[in-house]
């Protein structure tokens, strides 16, 4: 198994507490081969199923020498708990500033470590409802190298699927 690795919004887990974070992250695993990353190809819509309204895809847009993080599908669930779609937006503009480094720095550590990340936050943004969130971070690269998408799952700490 990859370990999770832990950020500063987050713990430092040889595996995630949630029963849904560990088979999705299996599941990633399966479609890592001889040290390279899984292709978006590699999840189907309907091999989510189980996660679907709690899915997030997330972009890395390399600007310069500078990655931004731009969603392009959120689940319903996360819309939900975001009080609003983001789908489209890079998250360091629907991120409120003082938030920004603690809920951005998980992805940039999956990018950089080429590893599933998870963490915990509290979302507090003004149309969000007020909760304590996990989140599993698994970095996609059509390459099989340089990360440039996001598979990210999102729960309420207290919810149970």
């Amino acid at each position: 198994m990859v370990p999770v690795a832990g950020s500063d919004g987050g713990t430092d887990l040889s595996q995630p507490p949630r029963k849904e974070f560990e088979a999705l992250r299996a599941r990633w695993q399966e479609h890592c081969q001889d040290g390279r990353l899984p292709r978006r190809s590699a999840f189907p819509p309907e091999s989510l199923v189980p996660w679907i309204g709690h899915i997030q895809l997330v972009e890395v847009v390399r600007q310069d020498e500078r990655a931004r993080f731009r969603a392009r599908l959120v689940g319903t669930r996360i819309v939900y708990y975001q009080g609003r779609d983001n789908t489209g937006l890079y998250l360091d503009e629907v991120v409120p500033e003082e938030e920004r480094d603690a809920i951005l720095a998980p992805y940039r550590d999956c990018m950089d470590r080429r590893q599933p990340v998870y963490s915990v936050f509290y979302n507090c943004g003004a149309a969000a409802i007020s909760s304590e969130l996990e989140r599993m971070i698994l970095p996609l690269a059509s390459d099989g190298d340089r990360v440039d998408l996001f598979l990210v799952a999102i729960y309420r700490v207290q919810e149970q699927a």
